[in-house]
């Protein structure tokens, strides 16, 4: 066999297990072989790179034959992982939103004050500088939807200014795309100039507003967020959306700094975009999703399949996964 067709001792370990149990993942993979997942996704990487090649000779093709054989049972099980966790998140995402429409749509009188409906921006911007003025203790954002409108920034800044100035602790997450919209960066640094706090996120659930932990103001229809709202007293949904909150916020990186990439040199961006394609997503419905233009996501795409040496969309995001590229 040609040296270019030879196996490292950690291929052969590897092969060797995906011969005899075609059906473990990374993680018990590493388990199985005591090492840390970077050393068995660089050996899975060796190994697909062997099968892609084309041998000269009859023992070589056979080896071969046999290696796609075990990478292709291997991705097969990574494909149905990804699918199930997909599948957990989505299930998550709507028991949240199931809800909130429960609430919704049930009489407020039944919930003994802890939950109001508003409709109208009037209604709604009243309810905002109420709860602007009287909070003590701390406010967490949600501001999906890429750069924000001038109009919205102007109306939220001597309410932020009001609420820092009491030492009031303040906290935004802004979608990553903001990061070239140069209205809402600049008033981004106004803020941590001020003492408030902001970061980013690839993509964000819904627009959402927690003061003091005890109130969360949600909307009723996310993708028409200014035309109603409701105010949350209940303290279970308030620490669920506030639990919610602090998982964005430790994953979320900060504005100002460089987006960090992870061993793999991806950033949070791009392996949300994996994420998507993964689950099928559109190049538009990713633009949509992440608040940046098709153009963008087209060009994100073309780099991490060129880079995961992936022939479709799908098969990127499942390589990205066998790789241990994307968070289990």
């Amino acid at each position: 066999m040609s040296k270019s067709l030879e196996m490292g001792q950690d291929e052969e370990f590897v092969y060797e297990v995906l011969l005899e149990k075609p059906n473990l993942s990374v993680a018990a993979l590493s388990d199985t072989l005591g090492w840390p997942p970077e050393r068995v996704s660089a050996a899975f990487n060796k190994l697909i790179h062997l099968a892609s090649l084309g041998p000269g000779d009859e023992t070589s093709k056979s080896r071969i034959a046999r290696i796609r054989r075990s990478l292709i049972s291997f991705l097969d099980r990574q494909e149905e992982e990804l699918m199930r966790r997909q599948k957990e998140i989505a299930t998550s995402r709507q028991v949240i939103f199931q809800l909130l429409a429960e609430y919704a749509e049930t009489d407020a009188a039944d919930h003994h004050g802890q939950t109001r409906r508003l409709e109208g921006m009037e209604a709604i911007q009243s309810l905002i500088r109420t709860m602007a003025g009287t909070c003590t203790s701390e406010v967490a954002v949600f501001a999906p939807g890429g750069g924000q409108p001038t109009e919205s920034l102007d109306a939220a800044k001597p309410l932020d200014s009001a609420v820092l100035e009491r030492g009031v602790r303040v906290r935004y997450v802004y979608l990553d795309s903001v990061r070239n919209d140069g209205a809402t960066t600049e008033y981004a640094q106004w803020l941590t100039q001020e003492g408030g706090q902001v970061r980013t996120v690839p993509h964000l659930p819904t627009r959402l507003l927690i003061y003091d932990r005890a109130l969360a103001i949600v909307p009723v229809n996310p993708q028409v967020a200014d035309a109603a709202v409701i105010a949350l007293e209940d303290l279970g949904v308030v620490s669920a959306l506030q639990a919610l909150f602090e998982r964005t916020w430790e994953q979320a990186s900060p504005l100002g700094e460089d987006r960090a990439r992870d061993a793999h040199g991806l950033t949070a961006q791009e392996r949300a975009v994996l994420e998507l394609l993964a689950r099928g997503f559109t190049d538009e419905m990713i633009a949509r999703k992440l608040a940046v233009s098709v153009r963008t996501v087209r060009r994100m795409t073309a780099s991490l399949m060129t880079r995961l040496n992936a022939g479709s969309r799908f098969q990127a995001g499942v390589l990205a996964v066998a790789r241990n590229w994307l968070r289990s």
